[in-house]
């Protein structure tokens, strides 16, 4: 009778698990597959109409894109590149000021939980309204970065940020204003995890301030840390609102992988070479997660 319960018990935990299991068929496997098999072929806009003759090419969009005798696989090497470089500003530049402001909202002071709630504002604030006011701040014109530069001399006439060499620096600024209160909020958590004993004991040995920070609270952060910079590279690899929104369609030397994919597949339609750019962004976010799923794992035995 128990072992007739348990099956029926199991029967409808699957029944239970089927609608999840068909909302992840189509609408991701499905299509990482159909995308895996749209990258072997030389699909573009002169073969879409007979899209199931279109020639079999294997590896030949792959070739192209990691070859540089070709301008396509140029231009995407050099968005990795750029969103390489992206990621290695942005990230430790918000996990700084996260960590700054953490360690002062730890603190007990008049208006606290208010404060706390202020800070989530940019990070809960859309894209879309977020980095439309970035835009305006950064126009040639009238934005508020050139005012208050020629207001205080320092540059002669109106500077361009959204096109050319400074697009990828106004991003940037953007970015981590939008996303410092993210790892604010999850260090602030692990800074009220720890218990308070050990600081009445490193100042009963007679430790400084900063000897308290360096013996005792980051080292208990470190394994949250490795999370939350983990998390951060995955996500920038997968950059794109920012980057839309503030440049356009067509963001020039400030490509990343994203919106490169986007102008080639939808508005070059060469839906081969897209979908091939997009297995190789797709194989890179898996190491990545594996490799985040591995350091939580140590995380959690360091704990």
């Amino acid at each position: 009778m128990g072992m007739l319960s348990k099956a029926k018990g199991t029967r409808r935990a699957y029944w239970f698990i089927l609608p999840a299991a068909l909302c992840m068929l189509f609408v991701h496997f499905i299509p990482i597959i159909w995308g895996a098999y749209i990258s072997l072929l030389d699909l573009d806009v002169y073969t879409l109409a007979q899209w199931t003759k279109a020639p079999f090419v294997g590896f030949g969009n792959f070739i192209r894109i990691f070859s540089g005798q070709f301008a396509v696989g140029a231009r995407y090497m050099r968005s990795i590149y750029t969103v390489i470089i992206y990621g290695l500003v942005t990230i430790p530049v918000g996990y700084v000021i996260g960590l700054l402001v953490a360690l002062l909202l730890n603190r007990k002071f008049v208006g606290r939980t208010l404060v706390r709630g202020l800070i989530l504002l940019p990070y809960i604030t859309p894209d879309s309204v977020a980095y439309n006011v970035w835009r305006f701040i950064f126009q040639a014109r009238i934005g508020l970065v050139n005012k208050y530069l020629l207001k205080f001399g320092l540059v002669e006439e109106p500077l361009i940020w959204l096109v050319g060499n400074r697009s990828l620096f106004a991003v940037i600024i953007a970015s981590i204003w939008k996303g410092w209160p993210f790892g604010c909020l999850i260090l602030l958590a692990a800074l009220q995890g720890i218990p308070p004993e050990l600081y009445e004991v490193a100042k009963i040995d007679g430790a400084s301030s900063w000897q308290q920070f360096r013996h005792v609270t980051f080292p208990l952060l470190i394994p949250v840390s490795k999370t939350l910079l983990i998390l951060n590279v995955i996500w920038n690899f997968h950059a794109f609102n920012q980057f839309y929104i503030l440049l356009g369609g067509d963001p020039g030397k400030a490509h990343v992988p994203s919106t490169f994919i986007l102008q080639e597949a939808f508005s070059n339609l060469n839906y081969g070479l897209g979908s091939a750019m997009s297995v190789v962004l797709m194989v890179i976010v898996l190491i990545l997660t594996a490799f985040s799923l591995r350091i939580k794992r140590g995380a959690s035995h360091e704990i």
